[in-house]
């Protein structure tokens, strides 16, 4: 049977990150007092000197504090929203990530819809990429797949192309890209961006929505699928803003969006006959298409491989 401090240590980016831990759980103290730089997201080698026995304990404590049953120090999904139940009240003055003009980011109340059943590990990077998105946000995939009548697959490795995470580690603010191009379409004005991360991107969304609040934010793409703001009528939210804050709150809201593009877009039935330059055209764009179908079918094959070693895509 796995110890706790050993699924607590596999868990961490798979389940949960640091930034995910409320700031009044003594469990997150104790792993800020080794993440060195504090910036919520240690290397691999810095998470191997945590003190994960203390970690564990916290765990403990917490469960039998509320009643968690069974008892077992281990920081599963379960206790882990209901660390964020418990302590939610009393972080409710520090969860305002950003603002930008009026727009206010908070701490996501969903970041992660993770299936049950044990942590899937993979043999090669591109594999535990796939497991890490299956262990993040299975269950929500799985619900979205069943409902529109497709396979779990292709979402994997379309979120893996695209931004193999819903939210920044390091700021708990959704993925965002700016694309300064659709910005000049939407604005009619040029605007000064660079690239070299999220804290660039955001950055650059804050210059844009200076000069026209709409066009910046219809010219960013958001979250797993990097969904397009000006692609926000395939969703049930009645404007860009509702959108993006609907991001921001919940990875299931990005999910989703994922699927609903697909289903009006009928994009379907290019993912049921595997026809995925076709899929690529419509969901990309025409350009690049052999090197953006040629990252899908390599994350498919990933996603195949984990699966060919029995393990079962359902929640």
């Amino acid at each position: 049977m796995t110890s706790a401090a050993t699924y607590n240590r596999e868990a961490l980016g798979k389940i949960w990150n640091l930034q995910d831990l409320p700031g009044e759980f003594p469990g997150r103290r104790i792993l800020m007092e080794g993440d060195g730089d504090h910036d919520l997201s240690p290397t691999s080698e810095a998470s191997e000197r945590f003190d994960w026995a203390a970690f564990s304990a916290a765990v403990g404590e917490f469960q039998a504090r509320t009643g968690i049953l069974p008892r077992d120090s281990k920081l599963g999904p379960d206790t882990l929203r209901r660390l964020r139940e418990f302590y939610g009240g009393n972080a409710a003055h520090t969860d305002l990530l950003k603002q930008v003009g009026d727009l206010r980011f908070r701490r996501a109340t969903v970041p992660v819809s993770p299936p049950p059943g044990p942590i899937l590990l993979g043999r090669t990077p591109d594999e535990n990429s796939i497991c890490n998105l299956w262990n993040r946000y299975g269950a929500a995939i799985y619900r979205q797949a069943q409902a529109y009548g497709l396979p779990v697959a292709p979402a994997l490795a379309v979120f893996l192309v695209e931004s193999n995470q819903a939210y920044d580690p390091r700021t708990g603010l959704v993925i965002i890209r700016f694309e300064p191009n659709i910005f000049r379409r939407q604005a009619g004005q040029e605007v000064s961006y660079s690239r070299g991360g999220q804290r660039d991107e955001w950055r650059n969304l804050e210059g844009a929505y200076d000069l026209d609040p709409d066009a910046a934010l219809l010219s960013t793409s958001y979250g797993l699928p990097q969904l397009m703001g000006f692609n926000w009528r395939v969703t049930e939210y009645p404007g860009i803003q509702a959108m993006v804050l609907a991001f921001q709150d919940s990875c299931q809201a990005q999910v989703a969006g994922f699927f609903e593009f697909v289903d009006q877009n009928g994009l379907g039935r290019y993912i049921l006959n595997a026809d995925w330059q076709g899929f690529t055209r419509r969901y990309n764009g025409p350009g690049n298409v052999a090197g953006y179908s040629g990252r899908l079918r390599r994350a498919l094959a990933a996603v195949n491989a984990v699966k060919g070693r029995g393990a079962r895509l359902v929640a």
